[in-house]
Parts: C-alpha cells; structure tokens; sequence
C-alpha cells in the first residue's frame, strides 16, 4: 500500500509538472490561446506549445528515466552505491565523442552537426563500456574498477580541455554552453529516438529483473541459478551506453539524476532489491528531471547546477550512512 501510495504521489506530481511547464512562460499567452493552440497548431502559441515546450517536456521526461534507469542498472552490476555514468566515465566518453565533433568545425545543432553529435557520443560512451568491459576481469575488487572508471573520466576530461584550448571562439562557446545541460534544445526526432532506447532499455530490463537480483546475491550464485553472465555484462554495457549518449547529445553531460535517483527510491520505497526498483526509477527520474527543468526556466540557473544541488547532498548522506554503519 506504502509504495503505491508514493507511486500515485509521484504520477501526481510529474503531471502537474508537466502541466505546469507547458502552460506557462515568458511568452506572455492566454489561458484560452494555449488552450486552442494545443488542438491547433496555427499561429505563434501553436509554434510556442509544439515546437518548443513539448519536445523540451518530453525530452526532460525521457531524460530523466533513462538517466535513473541506466544508474539502477550500473549500481545493480558493480555492486557499488557509487555507480552512474557520470561517475564510471561514461558521460565523460561521450562529452569527449561530442567535443572531437563539435570542436573540429561542426557547426552543433546544424545540418549535419546533429547527427555528428549524436554519433560522437554514442561512440564516446560505448568505447569507455567495452574498455570498462574488457578489465572487468583484472580487478578484484569493484571499488578498484570504480576508481579506474573515474580515471577514465579525468583522462577524457583533460583531452576535451586540449580540444577546447584549440577551439575557435564560436564553437568554444557553443560546447560551453552545452556543457551546462538543457532539455531546451530538443526536437521531435530527438524525442523519438530516445523514446524508442528507453522503450528497449525498459523492456529488456523487465525482462532480466529476476537475473539483476540473483546477480546481487553474487557472481557465483547467479551463474548456479542459470544467469547468463556474458550477456547479461554485454547487455548493460550496451543499454546504459546508449541511453547515457542520446541524453548526453541532445541534453549535455547531465549530472547526478543516474547516480543519486535509485538511492531515493531505496530510500523512498524502503526496498533494495534491483528488479523491483525498475518501474519506480524510471517514474522518479521522470519527476526529478521535471521539476529541475521547471527550476531552469523559473530561476536561470544552468541544468546541472540544479541537478548537483539536489544529488550531492544524497551522496553525501550516502557516504556518512556508510561511514556510520562501518564504524558500528
């Protein structure tokens, strides 16, 4: 009753969220032009409604879930609280794939440049995955991988700091601004795409949920009960790239929602089994990355300052609750 109680709130939330977004702002229109722009696409509320807060709404929506969902599923495979794409380099490869498009002379958001953008980051993260993936087996320790995985981060960050120190004004100040993160340059072929990842991604996750809790209980325990260890390390390798590099592409290097979203949800849901956290990740992904765009656009502040506001004080908690228990 406890979680479909939270569930409903949250539903609750993100749709007046939702609402809220999408029928308010500086534009300066009726109740009554929204209203009919929203059956009618004519006019300048027509062209404000569908061409500029839709796509920016779904693509905080979409953002949101596969960004939560994609830090459920590095959490689940690293046994490691700490685990996200920000954290394992992942978010960095793609900033480093869109920064060797960007800043070698494609114009960002123009003609080609999008769907150079979108291929630099897909590459970018995939590449830090497979190494990831490829020196699984010299650690022993999950903690020395995660260290490994945020000097991948640093080593990515200094050669995109190279490109920029080379850069031409315009373009510099392009990548800097989409360095902030915003869901305010979405299109329509943007949302597609990333709806149909995190479709795949969801479903395929629903699907292996049973897999994700016998894979808690330990390697060797999951391989006894029939888990298939290779694709299940292929298959989130491949998920939580993808959804790391659209949202990353579109939105920019993003922080802390895949991180600190399924730790509010343990919190939340009082539940830490990773199967059954699929469905109530995505929901507060969903919400958080709403109410982050509604502060963006009320307040001016760039996307991932508001993000780091909300997600560092729970890795914090995190941290000292950890700290805490170990010293007990």
């Amino acid at each position: 009753m406890r979680k479909r109680t939270i569930s409903a709130v949250l539903g609750v939330l993100g749709a007046m969220l939702f609402a809220v977004g999408l029928f308010s702002g500086p534009a300066g229109l009726s109740p009554d032009e929204q209203w009919t722009a929203l059956f009618d696409r004519q006019g300048v509320a027509g062209t404000i409604l569908w061409d500029l807060r839709l796509p920016r709404l779904c693509m905080a929506v979409l953002s949101g879930g596969a960004l939560a969902l994609a830090g459920l599923l590095m959490q689940t495979y690293f046994k490691n609280p700490l685990a996200g794409p920000s954290v394992l380099g992942v978010t960095s490869g793609a900033t480093l794939g869109v920064a060797l498009v960007s800043l070698g002379g494609v114009a960002m958001g123009a003609g080609l440049g999008v769907v150079g953008t979108v291929a630099g980051a897909l590459v970018g993260s995939w590449a830090v995955m497979l190494l990831l993936g490829a020196v699984i087996g010299w650690f022993r320790s999950r903690s020395a991988l995660l260290i490994f995985g945020l000097m991948i981060g640093y080593l990515t960050g200094a050669l995109v700091t190279v490109l920029q120190a080379g850069a031409e004004a315009g373009a510099l100040q392009a990548f800097v601004v989409w360095g902030m993160g915003s869901f305010g340059h979405a299109s329509w072929s943007g949302v597609l795409v990333l709806a149909a990842v995190l479709l795949i991604a969801a479903l395929w996750s629903i699907r292996h949920r049973h897999d994700f809790d016998m894979w808690m209980l330990g390697s060797l325990t999951a391989r006894s009960m029939g888990v298939n260890e290779r694709g299940l390390t292929y298959g989130i390798l491949a998920m939580t790239g993808a959804l790391a590099a659209l949202v990353t592409a579109w939105c920019g290097p993003v922080a802390f929602l895949g991180l600190a979203t399924p730790h509010l949800v343990r919190i939340l849901y009082r539940q830490h089994g990773a199967g059954s956290l699929i469905a109530p990740v995505l929901l507060m992904g969903m919400v958080l990355a709403l109410f982050a765009d509604w502060t963006v656009r009320f307040t001016a502040i760039p996307l991932n300052a508001v993000l780091s506001m909300v997600g560092a004080p729970v890795v914090l908690w995190l941290l000292l609750r950890r700290s805490e228990s170990t010293a007990r």
